[in-house]
């Protein structure tokens, strides 16, 4: 029986001696699971390629949004209408704003 598997061995050597096995680690890898290590070094290996255009004019227009947004939340302040409700009043060392001094002040003279 021996010496038969060795003749099987050998006929087996002989014939599969011209075909090579390229793909070992690819099968090997596949056989087992991969660990969440191996899945996050997975995904932290990537390359990323940004377009530097595309890229450039979005950053553009997110810093003429908020610069807009910022310019537009301070124009109150040169408004003459809103300008009206900021102002302070001091009566006897007391600062009121002007505009709820005027709704008391209403209240108590009806």
């Amino acid at each position: 029986m021996k010496i038969q598997r060795e003749a099987f061995k050998k006929q087996l050597d002989n014939e599969m001696d011209d075909i090579k096995f390229t793909k070992q680690r690819e099968v090997i890898d596949r056989l087992r699971q991969i660990t969440w290590k191996e899945k996050a070094r997975l995904i932290w290996n990537k390359e990323i390629e940004l377009p530097l255009l595309p890229l450039a004019a979005i950053c553009t227009v997110i810093c003429l949004s908020l610069g807009v947004k910022y310019f537009t939340n301070y124009d109150y302040i040169s408004d003459p209408m809103t300008a009206k409700a900021d102002e302070l009043v001091e009566i006897d060392g007391y600062v009121y704003w002007k505009e709820d001094l005027e709704k008391t002040v209403m209240r108590y003279e009806d």
